[in-house]
């Protein structure tokens, strides 16, 4: 009982930051809500006795791409600064219609009957045989997304710095 009582705290807490990081208008409470999100997918680990991930989950997400986040958006001076340009979507429709896709393709199976319990196999429950499984596939798709963070925030470095000011830009002003 006490189990599924925490699951239940933990899957609200876990929408509703989901909800909150998408819909702030401010991209720091969005992080932070985004982070507040991911602490509670650690704590579904959790639950799960999958320890490991819940590590990973914290130390990944929380402590590596929450982080960028927030280093990224604090040296954009041109979202965060006194200039701030409107940054609200335009096309929430389209999000929202696509969000509703693949909420459907998610719940399909079970809408279907689906008997889910033939196709898990089981798997070695070794941290060594778990990082196998999660690497070996994806190494490429891992080194790649590491180089588009790091490419990422050397511009959000670049654009925070912006151009310098020529004399003609002084003698005008």
């Amino acid at each position: 009982m006490t189990q599924e009582i925490t699951f239940w705290v933990l899957a609200v807490i876990a929408v509703l930051g989901a909800l909150v990081a998408v819909r702030r208008r401010n991209l720091i409470h969005g992080v932070f809500a985004l982070m507040i999100f991911f602490a509670a997918l650690a704590g579904l680990f959790l639950l799960l006795l999958a320890e490991f991930i819940a590590a990973v989950q914290i130390l990944v997400y929380i402590g590596a791409v929450g982080i960028l986040l927030l280093f990224a958006i604090m040296l954009t001076e041109r979202v965060t600064g006194d200039d701030a340009r409107d940054i609200t979507s335009r096309g929430s429709f389209w999000g929202w219609a696509a969000a509703l896709a693949v909420l459907v393709v998610l719940l399909l199976p079970a809408i279907q009957g689906a008997d889910l319990s033939q196709a898990a196999k089981p798997i070695n429950p070794s941290v060594k045989a778990l990082g196998q499984q999660m690497m070996e596939p994806y190494v490429v798709t891992l080194e790649v997304l590491a180089l588009l963070l790091t490419a990422a925030l050397i511009g959000a470095v670049a654009a925070s710095q912006g151009g310098e000011k020529t004399k003609e830009d002084t003698d005008d002003a």
